[in-house]
């Protein structure tokens, strides 16, 4: 477990009966909610030898599992690309990623073009998004680079270690309400902040609303 990660945990685990995050809905989700969130992920992507040193694709629609799959990835030692998702179908994955998270109905949609042999749909009842399936590539490779990011933000070409995501957090300035954590400036940096310092935030819609669920 990294210094980011065990940060975020412990005050997750300080909050455990405590509202930490606020959907757009106004459902509120206390630190248990994440917590489990994440447990079952990191149990999930384990079981299908989803491990350190290969990568993950996220780019759902459902911007509250986003904390819960990014410290889950974390604490395997998977590198993550968040990614913000399309309006178009995306084409399979090259094999890079050892796994990817689309919105339900894209993956519903690519579930019907999977060659059972090479990519399994997994499906999980996350307290953030009861409607959540990922894909994994059961023969992806660990990556092959000379450096090796914590997190690749491809729209804004933004590449950081965990330790670099720690100090920005730790230096950043806590926000009430978070509009798109696809953007690191004034969303998903805010975000990693406000989990540090147990500052409750609301989700707000995303630029991306207009897109399926």
């Amino acid at each position: 477990m990294s210094q980011l990660t065990k940060a975020i945990t412990r005050q997750l685990q300080r909050q455990y009966a405590e509202p930490v995050f606020k959907a757009s809905n106004g459902t509120w989700y206390t630190g248990a909610d994440i917590l489990e969130d994440l447990a079952l992920c990191e149990t999930s992507l384990q079981q299908q030898n989803v491990h350190a040193g290969q990568a993950i694709l996220l780019s759902p629609m459902q911007a509250m599992t986003i904390p819960s799959l990014l410290l889950a990835s974390w604490q395997l030692g998977l590198t993550v690309t968040l990614t913000p998702p399309s309006p178009r179908l995306p084409e399979l994955a090259p094999q890079v990623y050892a796994a990817m998270v689309y919105s339900p109905t894209q993956t519903n949609q690519l579930a019907t073009q999977l060659d059972p042999s090479k990519i399994s749909v997994l499906t999980l009842i996350l307290n953030t998004a009861p409607n959540f399936a990922y894909l994994v590539h059961d023969h992806a490779q660990p990556l092959a680079r000379h450096s090796q990011p914590d997190l690749i933000l491809p729209a804004s070409q933004l590449q950081f270690t965990q330790s670099q995501l720690l100090k920005l957090a730790e230096h950043g300035h806590p926000r009430e309400q978070v509009a798109d954590l696809y953007d690191f400036e004034s969303g998903l940096l805010p975000c990693l902040t406000d989990l540090i310092t147990a500052t409750p935030i609301t989700m707000q819609a995303t630029k991306n609303a207009f897109l399926p669920n």
